[in-house]
């Protein structure tokens, strides 16, 4: 076993249809919170995140990040002999995830509602663009579609600039990925109470708009529309900004209290401002301006060596190299390593100050076919006949040797 407590999920089964970021995120949350994520997964291709760039060893480092701790079973859904094998699996299990848009599960001889009649305690979580009903309902959509029809995208930039392209993904991570898992961990919950599971429908779109709940709210209550760069919180106040240094580089300033804004401009020499904080927009431009001479004297290291003590809210911008290594991060072990090599952000999770047990390494594409199939009887004698028939893939033989090779873990299992 890890390090860590097993999570509160242990026990429970996972099947994940999904592909790409918002599914792979979602059940990624779920293996750490102890569950068994099987990935159903197109023989011959596979969730098309293995095959994203860059390639280390010929493999996705988006996929090792992404699908630690999970199974691989390769099944051909669009098989009928494919489909019924899901159909057993989902028997079984307690939650299915997928990210096909509305009806494509259904015209795979798949029905929601088959599975859940025959299994009536599984969590049925669909995640799409738009959901699954409504005039947008067979659209297709990526999360900038989404952050655009959402009034997200629309925040983003300099007031007089364009729209700038967010840099994370919030309507596949956050929209889809996250509400999907809280949807199911709701779903479980109640489960308990009724004995039934639940169809989650969760809308990458739906999600976006939740987001803007301050900024919503004040539309709402107003009827002012927001715009970008001059909201409180992206640009309207000088203390509230990311200020260039002297390096080039830049710090962030947060000093909304007026304690920390008196002991901001203190520290900057500039204790005028003290009494101007909430002044109006040409006055914060001004301040603005004195704040951004006095940053630019100084190096980002340098301020921040004297700053970051000052109860004042100010820190680095800093890169995800530096990000990764900030003492902070380091110290909530928040780098997962498998087999001791970092591969991406580990749990976010702790109970009772520990972390869940650390996940394997992401699975070949078919790893766990096999092990997975015998679950539901499958023999080896049908297993040959339908990986013949083309229905299901294992891995080559020399593939299980490298992954099952000293050093690599037990994949897909806790260590």
């Amino acid at each position: 076993m890890g390090d860590g407590p097993l999570g509160p999920l242990s026990g429970m089964t996972v099947l994940d249809l999904s592909r790409l970021l918002p599914g792979g995120y979602c059940t990624l949350l779920l293996a750490d919170l102890g569950a068994d994520v099987v990935k159903v997964e197109e023989p011959g291709r596979g969730d098309y995140i293995r095959w994203t760039p860059p390639l280390i060893e010929g493999e996705s480092a988006a996929h090792r990040a992404l699908n630690r701790g999970k199974r691989s079973a390769a099944v051909n859904l669009k098989d009928p002999a494919g489909a019924g094998i899901l159909g057993r699996l989902a028997e079984r299990a307690d939650v299915l995830v997928e990210s096909f848009r509305p009806g494509v599960m259904a015209r795979l001889g798949v029905v929601p509602e088959a599975l859940r009649e025959a299994n009536p305690r599984l969590v049925y979580c669909a995640i799409t663009g738009y959901g699954q009903d409504g005039p947008y309902r067979d659209r297709v959509g990526h999360d900038i579609n989404y952050a655009g029809y959402g009034g997200l995208l629309d925040l983003s930039g300099e007031p007089e600039g364009p729209p700038l392209v967010l840099p994370v993904q919030v309507g596949d991570l956050a929209g889809g990925g996250m509400a999907a898992a809280i949807g199911v961990l709701g779903a479980l919950v109640e489960r308990q109470r009724t004995g039934r599971g639940r169809f989650v429908d969760i809308s990458m779109l739906d999600g976006v708009v939740s987001w803007l709940t301050i900024h919503a709210g004040a539309y709402l209550g107003t009827a002012e529309v927001p715009r970008r760069g001059a909201m409180p919180l992206s640009g309207a106040y000088a203390c509230y900004r990311v200020y260039r240094c002297a390096d080039g580089r830049f710090v962030t300033v947060g000093a909304l209290e007026p304690r920390f804004w008196r002991a901001l401009v203190t520290a900057l020499g500039v204790p005028e401002l003290e009494h101007e904080q909430y002044g109006p927009p040409e006055r914060q431009r001004e301040m603005a301006g004195k704040l951004q001479e006095a940053f630019a004297r100084r190096a980002r290291d340098e301020w921040v060596s004297e700053l970051e003590e000052l109860e004042a809210c100010v820190g680095p911008v800093k890169d995800v190299a530096e990000a990764l290594r900030d003492a902070q991060v380091v110290h909530r072990r928040m780098v997962a390593e498998v087999a001791g090599r970092a591969v991406g952000p580990s749990s976010p999770f702790r109970f009772d100050g520990e972390q869940p047990a650390a996940l394997g390494p992401a699975p070949g594409l078919g790893q766990h076919t096999a092990e997975v199939l015998a679950s539901i009887g499958i023999a080896d004698a049908e297993l040959a006949g339908l990986r013949a028939q083309g229905v299901v893939e294992t891995p080559s033989a020399a593939a299980a040797e490298r992954r099952s090779a000293p050093g690599a873990g037990d994949p897909g299992r806790p260590t």
